[in-house]
């Protein structure tokens, strides 16, 4: 089955220039999953799936709906153990948090 995914897109459908966007389709390619992309625009928090906080990236995997690219990791590797983990095991999903943050936390101008 193909997870749908809604990704942030610029006035072009083609021009995707989300990073959170891009951690969950890395995500989905890392564990050889077949997606289909809906490019999805600010001005349109309408047409996302349901329940959501009005922002992508937002996956549809049968009847679930998962937001957030963190939890959507995080649902990925629990969903699908038997394909490649995304964390290398648990030390390192215990450290993907902290890496996640970091550059929220350290890397500001000025």
């Amino acid at each position: 089955m193909t997870i749908t995914m809604y990704d942030l897109a610029g006035a072009e459908a083609d021009r995707r220039f989300s990073p959170f966007c891009w951690r969950s389709k890395i995500a989905l390619a890392h564990k050889g999953l077949a997606v289909e992309t809906v490019p999805w625009r600010f001005t349109e928090k309408d047409k996302l799936p349901q329940p959501n906080a009005g922002r992508v990236p937002v996956i549809i995997d049968g009847d679930r709906v998962v937001h957030d690219s963190t939890v959507i990791a995080d649902y990925l590797e629990e969903r699908y153990p038997d394909r490649p983990s995304l964390f290398g095991g648990a030390a390192g999903r215990a450290l993907a948090p902290s890496c996640r943050a970091g550059p929220k936390r350290y890397c500001r101008p000025g």
